[in-house]
């Protein structure tokens, strides 16, 4: 039995994912056998501040749709396995695609990018190329 945490804008399993790891307003948290989801507020807005989270949590899995390179190497040091949603989908859906294998893994060899924010994002939607996808959204 696993948890994975769904990166929201809001705390309902029907409203839409966040655009980026560090910037999610909320965390939903479910577990992989079923039941209800928790929500917790992601009151740090910062990509340490979620990992820490999902790690007090138990969390092995996250679901996202953009994450920062130093954020992605603190999830991955905690053993959480990452993978990319195909852009803002619900919360429900994104656990539907995590359940069918729909989902893509993102792994440190993505391509990081500056968007003159300060930070390289990872792209990670897979199926388009770096140059067409805008990280941080």
């Amino acid at each position: 039995m696993g948890k994975v945490a769904v990166m929201m804008e809001t705390g309902r399993a029907d409203g839409s994912m966040s655009g980026h790891f560090g910037k999610a307003e909320w965390i939903m948290i479910a577990n992989t056998e079923g039941g209800v989801p928790e929500f917790e507020k992601n009151h740090g807005l910062n990509g340490k501040s979620v990992a820490d989270l999902l790690i007090r949590h138990g969390c092995t899995d996250a679901i996202l749709v953009e994450i920062g390179e130093g954020a992605l190497g603190h999830v991955q040091a905690a053993k959480i396995q990452v993978w990319a949603a195909p852009g803002p989908v619900t919360g429900h859906e994104a656990l539907r695609m995590f359940a069918e294998g729909r989902l893509s893994s993102v792994s440190s060899t993505c391509a990081p990018k500056d968007h003159g924010e300060g930070h390289g994002c990872c792209c990670s939607r897979r199926g388009a190329s770096a140059a067409s996808t805008p990280c941080c959204g």
